[in-house]
């Protein structure tokens, strides 16, 4: 099709010596439309499977990080360790019996386990507190948590973002806002 203007001239000015232009364009539409007869008529079946392709490549990747939805913690306590503040986003709790403690990590156990980190750098994650109770946070060492993320009241899913303050070893400290 894109060389129609080129295959048409040549064609007209060979066969009719620029004479009866409709029995050459009836010519051309019987030599060269009808061979990709075929390939019209199955090229919207050509079309959806790609489409259904493409869908499925991209459902199997993702670019969200490596971190899992939510941790349930119930109706308990919590002590959280470095690699599952790492693995997870999302920390709940059931508070409709009573109120509940999410202890933190250390400033180390928190660095030791990210994979690149950086001074500055700034990660998050949630706590859900599902009941009319709340949650407090138990910071670890060399974690400061400011007063906004220090308790979370009931009914309530609070996002929290902890600044990587100090990534020297043994000086290691963080701030959770």
């Amino acid at each position: 099709m894109a060389n129609f203007p080129v295959v048409l001239i040549s064609e007209y000015c060979r066969q009719t010596d620029f004479l009866h232009l409709d029995v050459v364009l009836y010519y051309y539409k019987e030599k060269y439309m009808s061979s990709n007869f075929t390939f019209r008529r199955y090229l919207w079946v050509v079309i959806v499977l790609l489409i259904v392709s493409l869908l499925y490549f991209s459902s199997c990747t993702s670019s969200s990080s490596t971190k899992s939805d939510f941790y349930n913690a119930g109706n308990a306590n919590l002590s959280v360790t470095g690699s599952q503040l790492d693995q997870y986003t999302l920390f709940r709790f059931d508070t409709s019996n009573s109120a509940h403690t999410l202890a933190l990590p250390s400033a180390e156990d928190i660095i030791a386990n990210l994979s690149s980190p950086y001074a500055g750098q700034v990660i998050f994650f949630a706590v859900a507190a599902d009941g009319t109770n709340a949650i407090n946070l138990i910071a670890g060492t060399n974690v400061t948590i400011k007063p906004s993320a220090s308790a979370v009241t009931g009914n309530t899913t609070l996002t929290m973002y902890i600044e990587l303050d100090n990534i020297t070893s043994g000086r290691e400290a963080v701030t959770i806002y």
